[in-house]
């Protein structure tokens, strides 16, 4: 990137319910902007977070978690979490490797898969994070990597923790390469898109969920 020149896109994250989309975009903006909770589809709308790196501003778009939709709501998180892929100068495929490794065949394995084949059936590239390797031995990591890997779709893997802050940095200027050329959408000292009151409202929800997640 030479002197002057400023890059700005759209980075669309995805992955299965609880993979833990939310904490790696509080992470990577510096601060909390998306609520975070134990239960599953705490996020009912596409959050957007402002990252500067460089010259290069990337807008991460928080999505709900996809997964095999069974009521009306769930078929529109599934859709919102779709519609910001064709919108998207990046993706990023956010895959919850503990789970993956303890049960290969299980709901986050099956979910993370078909979040795979739609990647490939509309032929688009991603990057792929496997998060939460504060939680396993690096070495269940490789075999892991390699599996998703044969898939065809992923440019460039990564290895990180979203919650104690592994590999960001390297993530982050990866995603910065990838931005186009182009003016900046938000004001360089913005963390999000969302209004205050609409941000307090969230965090109400998330403690609501916090501390009713058994009720829930």
């Amino acid at each position: 990137m030479t002197v002057g020149e400023t890059r700005c896109g759209f980075v669309a994250i995805l992955g299965a319910p609880n993979a833990g989309k939310s904490t790696l975009v509080n992470q990577l903006v510096g601060q909390k902007i998306s609520i975070v909770s134990r239960k599953v589809q705490t996020t009912r709308m596409r959050v957007r977070g402002i990252v500067m790196e460089g010259d290069a501003q990337i807008v991460l778009v928080d999505t709900p978690g996809i997964f095999a939709p069974r009521r009306r709501l769930d078929r529109a998180m599934v859709d919102a979490a779709w519609g910001s892929v064709s919108d998207a100068d990046a993706i990023l495929l956010l895959v919850d490797a503990p789970s993956l490794i303890a049960d290969p065949q299980g709901h986050a394995a099956q979910d993370t898969q078909r979040i795979v084949d739609g990647l490939k059936a509309q032929t688009k590239r991603a990057f792929l994070a496997l998060n939460k390797i504060d939680e396993i031995p690096r070495d269940k990591l490789l075999p892991l990597a390699a599996r998703l890997n044969e898939s065809g779709v992923f440019d460039e893997t990564f290895m990180i923790s979203g919650l104690k802050g592994d590999g960001m940095d390297v993530l982050r200027r990866a995603l910065a390469r990838k931005m186009p050329l182009g003016p900046h959408a938000y004001p360089p000292d913005q963390a999000a898109d969302l209004p205050q009151r609409l941000l307090a409202a969230e965090i109400v929800r998330e403690h609501l969920y916090n501390r009713l997640h058994d009720e829930l």
